[in-house]
């Protein structure tokens, strides 16, 4: 944090509560102390997760966000040729309006007094389990925006909590990335699942304002799992590119095995292959490009799903069996008010309170958004890696 905005917040806490607990040096208190925590959120939030530092964050000022998706430029086309001296009737645009209420997200942590007296000579016990509580709540946050609201038990141990997803968290990929399209080979077919998002109800008539929640899917084949193939990235860039997101920041979102495989199959013996390359990311970071779009890996993309055995019905098991094409343009994540990993610490400074601990947590308010869904692609049916 620069010296300036750190000197700013210290400036602004209340002059009573920082003298209480603290030293014998002038204007060094508890609550100047405590504020050392801040200055790791940054270090730590990017450091912890794969996929969550890449979601843009924006600001509401509102308990839900809400927004319109396009889904027609009008019965007839809006522009047309026309003969000198021609009429004609406007045709608005045909919206869904979609919302999202905001979730509260904390982490709570605390040391004893004991604990912090007995390892001050060399660790810092208070410093550490704040650290902790911090990465809990990023890796949390990452699990929800992928998994969602899943609370199917998972012995797999990638998950914090023993379970897929996070009970009562927001929707993520898993639950929004969904089509009410009939299952079918290539990128023709979709999940056959008219579940509602957002409030809407989805469609597999084109007609219906619904077909626009729809994402696009890359099938190797609808009665048997297959590799992951060039053709089926490829396939990915392709029908992105058709719905419009062309010129979109996309990436591609798979395990950490499937990881293993793409890299294998798009550097052979060490050698990329036509397409293929490296870029770094902010904080120096390397990552396999195909095409010129990323490739991130994220533990939680093993309990992804989906599959299918029999080409009539989706199996949602928790499996390592897809990846995803996503453009980032249209994934947000919106916090209400500037509440964003804000840490709120506690010292117990009140007479009342004889609890011989310091502590604090840090909270969230926000909401993971899928704004826009046709230029989302979903390959399914991969063979586990």
């Amino acid at each position: 944090m620069p010296t300036d905005a750190y000197l700013q917040i210290r400036t602004a806490l209340d002059t009573t509560t920082e003298v209480t607990g603290g030293d014998a040096r002038t204007g060094i208190g508890a609550v100047f102390i405590q504020k050392e925590i801040d200055r790791m959120i940054r270090e730590v939030l990017n450091k912890s997760t794969d996929f969550r530092q890449l979601v843009p964050r924006k600001t509401i000022r509102q308990l839900a966000y809400i927004w319109n998706l396009e889904t027609s430029m009008g019965s007839t086309a809006k522009t047309a040729f026309y003969n000198d001296g021609g009429t004609g009737t406007p045709q608005p645009s045909e919206f869904l309006q979609l919302f999202a209420p905001a979730k509260a997200l904390r982490s709570d942590y605390e040391v004893t007094g004991l604990t912090i007296a007995a390892s001050s000579s060399y660790w810092n016990a208070l410093e550490r389990e704040a650290r902790s509580a911090l990465q809990s709540l990023a890796l949390t946050e990452e699990q929800a925006m992928i998994l969602g609201d899943d609370g199917t038990a998972s012995t797999s141990r990638l998950t914090l909590n023993a379970q897929v997803g996070v009970t009562s968290a927001y929707s993520g990929l898993k639950q929004l990335l969904d089509s009410a399209v009939a299952l079918a080979d290539g990128d023709t077919g979709g999940f056959a699942n008219a579940s509602a998002s957002f409030g809407t109800t989805r469609s597999s008539d084109t007609t219906a304002k619904g077909f626009a929640l729809n994402v696009k899917c890359v099938c190797t084949a609808d009665d048997a799992q297959n590799p992951l193939s060039i053709n089926n990235l490829n396939a990915a860039i392709t029908i992105s590119n058709i719905e419009g997101g062309k010129n979109a920041n996309r990436i591609y979102l798979v395990s950490e095995r499937r990881m293993d495989a793409i890299t294998d199959l798009l550097q052979p013996q060490g050698r990329y292959v036509v397409g293929a390359q490296s870029v770094e990311l902010d904080g120096g970071q390397r990552v396999l490009t195909w095409r010129g779009h990323k490739i991130v890996s994220s533990r939680l993309m093993a309990l992804f799903g989906p599959g299918t055995g029999n080409g009539s019905a989706i199996s949602r098991t928790d499996t390592d069996v897809g990846a995803l094409f996503l453009d980032m343009d249209n994934i947000s994540f919106y916090n209400v008010a500037g509440v964003d990993a804000r840490h709120v610490p506690i010292m117990g400074a009140d007479a009342s309170q004889r609890s011989d601990v310091e502590g604090g947590y840090f909270k969230t308010y926000g909401i993971f958004v899928v704004e826009k869904f046709n230029t989302q692609v979903v390959i399914y049916n991969l063979t586990t890696p």
